[in-house]
């Protein structure tokens, strides 16, 4: 099946997740943003501590359905005697369930700017290790 990967999520996050099988993430990396810019609530994705570079077959993560999803604009103001800057960012706020857990058996299409897709297999626990 495929799925949209979440990279280089911290195993915290993870942890978190698998304890307490609903978690809400707040995704400000560019890559990830991307990636779940054109998502839908009831979509599914893979989570990975695996950096997005290192993705390839072979590689583990948790699959979740995303159940709400909000997007933000953060705009930040630095002012100062000489300087006045300002900037944008965008977030997106994913509340997640965890499904359970997959092994990566193809990267679909990882280029920057575009969703990250990985083709994965859904493995019982003991077979993930």
């Amino acid at each position: 099946m495929k799925y949209i990967a979440l990279t280089g999520i911290s195993s915290q996050v993870l942890k978190e997740l698998q304890d307490n099988r609903i978690r809400t993430l707040e995704i400000r990396s560019p890559h990830n943003f991307y990636s779940v810019h054109g998502s839908d609530v009831g979509d599914l994705v893979l989570l990975t501590r695996t950096s997005y570079n290192d993705v390839r077959a072979g590689t583990i993560g948790m699959i979740a359905r995303i159940r709400s999803k909000q997007v933000a604009i953060h705009h930040i103001m630095q002012i100062t005697e000489d300087v006045f800057e300002e900037c944008e960012t965008f977030s997106t706020r994913l509340q997640l369930e965890l499904k359970g857990i997959a092994r990566v058996r193809k990267v679909e299409e990882n280029d920057l700017g575009k969703p990250f897709i990985v083709e994965a297999d859904e493995v019982t626990y003991l077979e993930a290790r």
